[in-house]
């Protein structure tokens, strides 16, 4: 008689082991949940100028998110030349307009060999297109009586990317991304210098970032 429900005990033993052992796993699956990037802000430099940009990220993937970046940055040409006059002033040789680019990112961002890499630093490819707007306003006019005489272009092109995720915390990551944008003005260049239009407002592209996940 006693073998039988020392057998009985033993299964049952078993089975509670089992089971917390599962519990424990399930549970720590759920706590052990990985966040994800979900908007976040960063500061652009680029062969044009700087600026500052933000963005929204949605995940359709383990290591893929589609991402919408919108950036605001000023446009020069590379042939600007500039001086100061005897109060200090800058003034930039022979430049007719102040331009400016607001091209809206719209693409996939992937995370390369994932679950293959322990640690927080995740390497990372971006690409695809990015619709401009560029604004463009006389140089000789002082730069807020200027604003009311901005005129409009589009630019429209591809870019790709690589970069690096360095994840601090459960709630926020840094990243550092070089791209290279290929934006050429639609219906001719633009103005920056004198009778030197600019027709492209791509090029490279160095963003430094601060996503916030969930």
């Amino acid at each position: 008689m006693k073998k039988p429900i020392l057998s009985l005990l033993l299964i049952l033993l078993i089975i509670i082991s089992f089971s917390h052992h599962s519990y424990s796993q399930i549970k720590d699956n759920k706590y052990k949940k990985e966040t994800r990037n979900n908007w976040g802000l960063g500061f652009v430099y680029s062969e044009n100028g700087f600026g500052f940009s933000s963005g929204l990220y949605v995940p359709v993937s383990r290591s893929t998110d589609f991402c919408l970046n919108l950036h605001f940055s000023g446009v020069s040409d590379s042939r600007e030349i500039q001086r100061y006059d005897i109060y200090g002033n800058s003034v930039v040789l022979g430049k007719v307009n102040r331009v400016y680019m607001m091209p809206l990112s719209i693409g996939l961002n992937k995370e390369l060999f994932k679950g293959d890499i322990d640690g927080n630093f995740r390497p990372m490819i971006s690409f695809g297109v990015a619709p401009t707007l560029v604004m463009y306003n006389p140089y000789d006019r002082s730069f807020f009586n200027a604003i009311a005489y901005t005129k409009t272009k589009f630019a429209f092109g591809p870019y790709a990317g690589i970069g690096i995720n360095y994840k601090q915390s459960k709630s926020t990551s840094l990243n550092v991304n070089l791209s290279y944008y290929y934006l050429p003005v639609t219906g001719g260049g633009v103005e920056s210098i004198e009778n030197n239009e600019i027709k492209d407002v791509g090029g490279l592209q160095l963003t430094f970032g601060l996503n916030f996940m969930k």
